[in-house]
This record gives C-alpha cells, structure tokens and sequence, in this order.
C-alpha cells in the first residue's frame, strides 16, 4: 500500500482562526507534514469556548490535529524564514507575512494567502470575519422568520468553505508545480461565501415563475420537522402514488375536510414542496398520533422516506454513522480524549489519517528549531 496523497509535502501555516488552520488540517489529513507558527500568546482559537477539554477549546482541537507548533518572537525573523524556504506550501492569513519577499527567494513555493474580502478592490483592507462575510453575502437571509430578529449561520459556514477552496486551489498548484514553479493562492471569505450563493441567485433567471427553493428559501419559515408522539421527523411522500391510501392508515381521513386540502394534496412532499409550510400543522396533528417508527413504517411502507431529526448526540451514536466509522476518538497531548470527525474522504490506496492530536503551544519548538537551522 502506498503512503498518504500528501506524504512528503511540507506545509508551514502562520494563520490562526478558522480558515487558515482547517486548511492546513485537510491538507495535514491527507499525509502533509504540517508545522504550526505561533507567537507567544499562541492562536487565539486555543481560548475558545466552551467547550474546552483540558483547558484547551475543542475547536482549536479539531481544527489544529496533524499538526507540531513552534513558538517565535518575531513572525519576520530569520527562523520563520528559514522554515518557509524549506518548505513546498505557506498557508498564511493576510498581512502577516510579505509574501511577495518570500515568494521571490523560494520560487517553487506554493503560497495560499487567506483574507477576509481578497486581495483587491475597495474592501481588499477593511477588516474581515465571519458575520460580515455573511452579511455582504446575504447569506443570512435564507434563516430566521420574518418580523424576528435576523439570525446568523450557526457554523462558520464562510470560513469552513473558505478552506475548502483554499485546499482545492494548493493541490491544484502542487500538482503543476513542476511546469510553471510557485503560485500564489488567494482565498477570501466573502468570495468564498458569493460563489456558494451563486447557486442560489443563477436559479433567480425566470422572471415568468416564481418558485423554488432558492426563491421560497427568503419567505418560508425555518424547517425543523414533523412532530410524532416521541420525537420530530423528516419525510417525504412524494412519490407516493397512493396519497388516499396512505392518509387512511395514518388515520388522517378528516385532512380532507380541511379548506386546505386543495394544496395539502398537490404540494405535501413532508416539507420539500413550495407550499407545504401552510399546511405543516396537518402533518403534525395526523403524526403525533403516532411514535416515530410507527409512522415511519407507515410512509416507508407506501414507497415514501422517513427520517428521523437527529440531534449531534443521536447522529454520532447513529448505526450507519458508527458503519462508516464517521467519528473517531482522538486522544490529546494532555492524555483526554475528544471524539473526532475523521477525514472527510478516503482513497483505497492512499489512505489518510489521523496521525496526532493538536499541539501544544510551542511543544515542538526546541525539535523544529534548536540547532535544526530552522528546517522541517
């Protein structure tokens, strides 16, 4: 069997956050040698939280594994220098670095500079983050409900799609390397945030039809399934071809008296058609007469689907998440362990892995840098 994808890549990251480490993190995933520059207060992320575990932010755990960290004075000094010009790829946040020096001294460097906004235009030197990213983006306007106060994307849902550009982009330029040398990567939140919105404004075309999720998705409420007697649910019968079968062993029959029951059976896919939320409180009337594997069996058994609304608890105890071995449990460099999500794919015979936990502040500094003349 043939080593990681990466194995022999040398990476240096001098980021801190979300965006930068998770980059670092895939590409540490996929077998890179991966060394973490820190200055003494260390990346702020480690502060994070709760949750912690043993101090340290859980996010800062997840995000920094398969990784060894130093400890500079100075980000400019000779010792950073030395590392980068031993190195194949520079994972770096903007500013912190003149990468165009650094560029010029190791011309086979692959450099992915992450920003807030991108390297040019009007907002290329405003400060950056999550929440304006989100709101430049309009991306927050699919959630909340109308008259509410406005709500965010839980997750940091530009950063996380900032890293996986960013790490598309380095393969990308690692694998042409040879041919034209060193490249610069930029990646930036707000454009990372556009392009998936992308998806959403190109459906807006047809100004003859007003439908669709990516219409619908700025008006409807928040969909948080199905209520049955023990717990919610999602479903779908849309390709039911017996809706009237159906509804007679939910004991659901009384639907039809409804004045609703014109859109309850043209557009009733369980939460998935245009109109579904106006008769979302029929659903859970007919099922919460039911537990959720009796209703379940129910819809599976006229050719609907059924699922059950997971909780992060439920989902990772869930059978087929435990058959895919989705989580795993890492133990950290203070002995404690956290459970993980394992790398996000798998090749048959380059396998990645989850070689060590995250770092301490600067436990690999003396390793690195004493005597080694800055070299990974």
């Amino acid at each position: 069997m043939s080593g990681a994808p990466l194995e022999g890549v040398r990476v240096v990251e001098v980021s801190e956050g979300v965006a930068g480490p998770m980059t670092a993190r895939l590409l540490g995933d996929a077998g890179a040698e991966v060394v973490k520059v820190e200055v003494a207060e260390g990346d702020r992320a480690r502060g994070w939280g709760p949750p912690q575990v043993g101090g340290t932010s859980a996010i800062f755990l997840a995000l920094n594994r398969n990784k060894r960290s130093v400890v500079v004075d100075d980000l400019a000094g000779p010792e950073v220098a030395g590392l980068i010009e031993d190195a194949d790829v520079l994972v770096v946040d903007d500013g912190r670095l003149d990468v165009e020096d650094l560029m010029s001294r190791s011309p086979g460097l692959v450099v992915c500079v992450v920003s807030g906004w991108g390297p040019k235009g009007p907002w290329a030197n405003l400060p950056g983050g999550e929440l304006p990213a989100q709101l430049a983006s309009e991306a927050h306007l699919s959630l909340g409900v109308i008259g509410e106060e406005p709500v965010r994307l839980g997750n940091d849902h530009a950063a996380m799609s900032t890293a996986s550009f960013a790490v598309q982009g380095v393969i990308a330029a690692l694998l042409v390397r040879d041919e034209v040398g060193g490249q610069r990567v930029d990646v930036s939140l707000f454009g990372s945030l556009l392009q998936m919105r992308s998806t959403m404004w190109v459906a807006l075309s047809n100004p003859d039809r007003w439908s669709g999720f990516h219409l619908d998705s700025y008006v409807k409420p928040p969909e948080r399934g199905y209520t049955c007697r023990d717990r919610r649910m999602y479903f779908s019968v849309g390709r039911v071809d017996n809706l009237d079968a159906l509804l007679d062993e939910l004991h659901m029959g009384w639907v039809r008296d409804d004045p609703r029951w014109d859109i309850f059976r043209t557009d009733t896919a369980g939460g998935m058609g245009r109109n579904s939320h106006l008769v979302h409180d029929l659903w859970d009337r007919g099922l919460s007469q039911w537990t959720y594997e009796q209703a379940a069996a129910i819809i599976e058994s006229h050719g609907g689907w059924a699922f059950p609304y997971l909780d992060y608890e439920e989902f990772l105890e869930d059978d087929h998440v435990r058959q895919i071995g989705l989580a795993v449990d890492v133990e950290s460099s203070e002995g404690t362990v956290m459970r993980e999500i394992r790398p996000p794919w798998q090749f048959s015979e380059t396998p990645a892995s989850i070689r060590r936990p995250a770092p301490r502040l600067g436990a690999d500094t003396v390793d690195i840098l004493g005597g080694s003349g800055g070299e990974l």
